[in-house]
């Protein structure tokens, strides 16, 4: 019997493997400033200890462009193989992972600032709207970000960090 550690993990690697088969994320991302730093793939993680999500970070931008695409794929802290109170359906969402869009990403100076598209909560249903920062250092950029919740009026934080991927041989 798996763990919901190991299941989390289980379906973070399924969700990249899937958007990995798909030819790598598609949403397109308007990026503004510095483009130039953020040339190649990027691969990486973020989480909340404050929500217990955790989940990957997927970016591409083409050498000649000024539109990335990029993808984020959230964990839920409640993955599938939780069981609902007696009675009480599985609230579906809630326990599986969800993408989300990137909705813009501005380069400059060597800081990184950017926004999501607003999603729904999986534990609420509220909608958030998803704002990060970070600091650019070679072929690794990491910050944090704030999640509002619209709603409920609170915040809730996080660390984020994403690699430059090496071209291969």
């Amino acid at each position: 019997m798996r763990t919901l550690s190991e299941l989390s993990v289980s379906f973070t690697l399924l969700a990249v493997l899937t958007l990995a088969g798909c030819g790598g994320p598609s949403t397109p991302v308007p990026v503004s400033g510095d483009i130039y730093l953020l040339r190649g793939e990027w691969r990486g993680d973020y989480s909340s200890a404050q929500s217990g999500r955790s989940g990957t970070i997927i970016f591409h931008l083409e050498a000649t462009s000024d539109t990335a695409h990029g993808d984020v794929m959230m964990v839920p802290s409640d993955p599938i193989g939780t069981q609902p109170s007696p009675g009480t359906p599985p609230n579906v969402n809630q326990t599986r992972p969800q993408p989300l869009t990137i909705s813009f990403v501005r380069a400059a100076g060597g800081g990184i600032t950017g926004r999501l598209d607003p999603y729904r909560d999986p534990e609420c249903a509220c909608l958030l709207t998803t704002t990060f920062t970070g600091r650019l250092k070679g072929d690794v950029v990491e910050g944090t970000f704030v999640s509002f919740h619209q709603e409920m009026g609170r915040k809730t934080e996080g660390r984020w960090r994403a690699e430059r991927v090496k071209p291969g041989p």
